[in-house]
């Protein structure tokens, strides 16, 4: 039986209407799954509004929480039934669920808070990163090293509490704060959140679906779905989907930039260092939707809203309602009166049909759905593509009692750090390597019953390859995780992984954000976490 746990105050809080849809939803749990919320709406008879009414009321952000909060509960529901396969290996479900968890996180995800972030990142203002310390700290590293990657300066990194306050309460200028968070409830980081909040400091906060402090504080707040999960005390929630997130945003602004690039005849007469901007259009109007505006009868008001729409483009299809009446001062109302002059529903509707008209025309435009779903492919077939046994066989050696050595450098070495701290709150202690230097030297002394974990996403056979041979040599157990299929490396290690992360570079610099040495290290992470409940 779904219950969703709502409490008797939520009942009661329940409309007639909204409880029919609450009684639908307990007998058709199942079929609502995939269901749109306007497929929902329809067989229910009431409207999508109303819907999405009754999903916040449930505690809910819309109706993509409630979903996963159903499929959540089916699951529990079926380990219930099947006591005995409850704590089994069972692969494809921890799959399954890896997957459920990224779509689930890939669809709360709007292209105008990304947009809102590229203002932030396109500003220069200083951007100051929490990093509170364990797995924290690792995500603001790895969001850091990726912003620094595309050439944004002015990223800080803050690890003490006392220093953040001093901070954030002597800011002269405009900045961002970013707070990441798995846990709904982190003290230290709720209180930066509330003193941002009361000195005026934008924050973009990314922190799980579930209503909780710093999202409603935040400017910006991205949501992901995840499994809380503890061990004795000490939390190893699959950070994943935040890993997601921030590949995500640093994806699509390189997208943006792509798409809002100024022409060559403007960066050649450019006298400074270029500022991106939107290019005004060349001739007006250009556009079907403004030349029906421009035969209307529109007051001053929203003559000056049309004028900033046109010379504005295309950041003008993407701002929100609230954003655009604060930088004209103009009531919503205003706005969407203007969009109904135009015989459109509202603002929303407005948005779209300039969107559609502008890829008509083929004007540059900036569209994250296609790049949102080809991510999530490609992590599917990253998961498709993994060897189970082979990971089930390197589970399995990296819960023996002997030493551990894990190495990653530059970016990667983000990756191995992650599976080193969530290694030792399992009670699997390893050591964590950084430097080449030191790698090379360890395998000289290195003992024959020791593991080594190497983390390359190029495979580097000029740096790595003595190593390799050497390991080889002295017959010690040697992990490999590579997005190089054609690395020399390989035939020298004991376990070969391969994924298909895609070695690219943005000025020189190395933007590969990893992710599917992140998944299949999640999914080795979700293995070790598993037998040791056997």
């Amino acid at each position: 039986m779904i219950t969703l746990h709502l409490d008797d105050t939520v009942i009661k809080s329940l409309t007639g209407n909204e409880l029919n849809i609450l009684k639908f939803v307990y007998g058709h749990p199942e079929e609502i799954l995939s269901m749109s919320v306007h497929e929902l709406a329809r067989q229910v008879s009431y409207s999508a509004a109303t819907v999405l009414r009754f999903c916040k009321k449930l505690g809910f952000s819309g109706f993509a929480e409630l979903k996963y909060a159903l499929r959540q509960e089916l699951e529990e529901e079926e380990l219930r039934a099947q006591p005995a396969k409850r704590y089994s290996l069972d692969t494809q479900l921890l799959i399954d669920n890896l997957s459920t968890n990224l779509e689930g996180t890939a669809k709360l995800i709007q292209e105008e808070q990304l947009y809102q972030t590229f203002g932030y990142l396109e500003s220069g203002c200083p951007i100051y990163l929490w990093a509170p310390g364990g797995i924290t700290s690792i995500l603001a590293d790895y969001f850091e090293k990726l912003l620094f990657s595309i050439g944004r300066q002015k990223v800080y990194k803050i690890d003490s509490l006392r220093m953040a306050e001093h901070v954030l309460r002597h800011i002269r200028t405009k900045a961002l704060l970013i707070l990441i968070s798995a846990s709904v409830d982190l003290s230290a980081t709720a209180r930066l959140a509330r003193l941002a909040q009361i000195d005026n400091i934008p924050i973009l906060s990314i922190t799980p679906y579930a209503n909780n402090t710093i999202a409603s504080l935040a400017t910006i707040n991205f949501r992901f779905f995840t499994d809380p999960r503890e061990d004795r005390g000490a939390e190893h929630t699959s950070q994943l989907p935040i890993f997601y997130v921030i590949h995500l945003i640093i994806r699509t602004y390189l997208h943006y930039k792509q798409t809002t690039a100024p022409s060559p005849d403007k960066i050649a007469n450019a006298a400074g260092p270029m500022i991106l901007e939107p290019e005004l259009p060349t001739s007006a109007p250009i556009i079907p939707i403004f030349e029906k505006a421009h035969q209307l009868s529109l007051t001053d008001t929203e003559k000056e809203l049309l004028r900033y729409l046109e010379g504005n483009l295309p950041a003008s299809a993407f701002i929100s309602l609230k954003d655009l009446g604060a930088k004209l001062y103009t009531s919503n109302a205003t706005i969407v009166r203007f969009c109904q002059k135009l015989g459109l529903k509202g603002y929303n509707e407005f948005k779209y049909q300039l969107r559609s008209e502008l890829e008509r025309l083929k004007r540059p435009v900036f569209s994250s759905d296609s790049l949102i779903a080809r991510s999530i492919a490609m992590i599917k077939d990253n998961l498709a593509d993994v060897d189970i046994e082979l990971l089930g066989s390197i589970a399995n050696a990296l819960t023996e009692d002997r030493p551990i050595y894990i190495y990653g450098s530059e970016l990667s070495s983000l990756a191995a750090d992650y599976l080193h701290t969530v290694l030792a709150i399992l009670d699997y202690p390893s050591i964590s390597i950084q430097w080449p230097s030191l790698l090379n030297n360890l395998t000289y002394t290195i003992s024959s019953d020791a593991l080594l974990f190497v983390i390359t996403a190029h495979g580097d056979a000029r740096r790595y390859l003595s190593v390799f041979q050497r390991t080889s040599q002295q017959k010690v157990t040697t992990v490999l995780l590579t997005c190089g299929s054609d690395s020399p490396l390989l035939p020298y290690s004991t376990y070969g992984l391969c994924t298909n992360d895609r070695n690219e570079r943005y000025q020189q610099a190395d933007i590969n954000s990893r992710l599917g040495i992140l998944t299949v290290i999640q999914l080795l992470i979700e293995l070790i976490a598993q037998k040791r409940m056997t």
